[in-house]
């Protein structure tokens, strides 16, 4: 072989490398931004989506966000960054189904079991900033109006929970239960939080999730980054999410509010889904669930 051939073989070589890598490049950048493949390990959105069912995820409609960690893709070895998010086509609305990241650091983690907040987490947007949530023997009402189980959510009316019991873990403490809860009012940005007019629990919830430090006061309030205050002005909007399994969910009755910061996107689309019980990788591939792929979430 001459060595014109040795170098024209190189620089095809070479060529082939910068065109991968920059595929590459832009895959990450497509993921970082636009669009991003989920996996659902949990069945708290039954039958709306189910464990195994593997969704596309909207990044764009919410405003995009630059990458928040940095890292080894699809693993956990990173660090996170700050970020900044663009202005969004619209907010997250009730009805939504929403990608947010679990607000990891704050209300009450310790109390419901250890949650991974590395991950990200899909659940129904049940209310947003100015709303008021209240559930009345499973059946959940927005400002007053009744909003209806989605068509292929559940919850059944044979388990109800009496509207007397206080449940130890529901958030914030003294609200109720999993099927009688509320009112509870979601704070917008601008709001104001005076703390011998609402839960503490809600206030600190909010407060630490705008990411300040907040523990009790000498002789009631609250100290915000070590300063005493008897009063809040909210930085961000907030979000109640809920499974459409209403009776085995994880969700804000239990761990709180969700942050705006915390938003993702939504999801639009299942692509593939399988049974994710089935061990076997190769044997997964004959478990396809057909009839649930290419189906908008609604």
């Amino acid at each position: 072989m001459s060595k014109k051939e040795k170098q024209a073989m190189k620089s095809k070589g070479g060529s082939a490398f910068r065109g991968l890598l920059h595929i590459i490049v832009s895959v990450l950048i497509l993921r970082a931004t636009v669009i991003e493949a989920y996996n659902v390990p949990t069945g708290s959105m039954e039958t709306t989506i189910r464990i195994g069912d593997f969704i596309l995820g909207n990044k764009f409609i919410y405003g995009i966000r630059t990458p928040d960690w940095i890292g080894i893709p699809w693993t956990n070895f990173g660090f996170s960054v700050p970020y900044y998010r663009l202005p969004g086509f619209e907010q997250p609305k009730t009805g939504d189904v929403v990608i947010f990241r679990y607000p990891n650091d704050h209300w009450p983690a310790s109390q419901i079991g250890p949650l991974d907040p590395s991950l990200n987490y899909i659940k129904r947007c049940i209310a947003g900033p100015g709303q008021t949530v209240e559930i009345i023997e499973k059946d959940v009402f927005i400002d007053g109006v009744q909003f209806a189980l989605p068509e292929h959510g559940r919850a059944s009316k044979l388990n109800l929970y009496d509207e007397a019991y206080q449940e130890r873990m529901i958030f914030p403490r003294g609200i109720g239960n999993r099927d009688n809860f509320g009112p509870l009012y979601i704070p917008a940005a601008g709001d104001t939080l005076t703390f011998d007019s609402i839960n503490l629990d809600q206030a600190v919830n909010v407060i630490s999730l705008e990411g300040h430090a907040v523990r009790p006061g000498i002789g009631g309030g609250l100290k915000i980054d070590g300063v005493s205050a008897d009063y809040y002005v909210c930085e961000q909007n907030h979000y109640f999410m809920m499974g459409d399994n209403r009776d085995n969910s994880h969700d804000s009755r239990y761990w709180g509010l969700v942050p705006e910061s915390n938003i993702i996107g939504e999801a639009i689309l299942t692509y593939l889904s399988w049974e994710q019980t089935e061990p076997n990788l190769l044997k997964r591939i004959f478990k396809i669930r057909p009839g649930r792929m290419f189906r908008l979430i609604d």
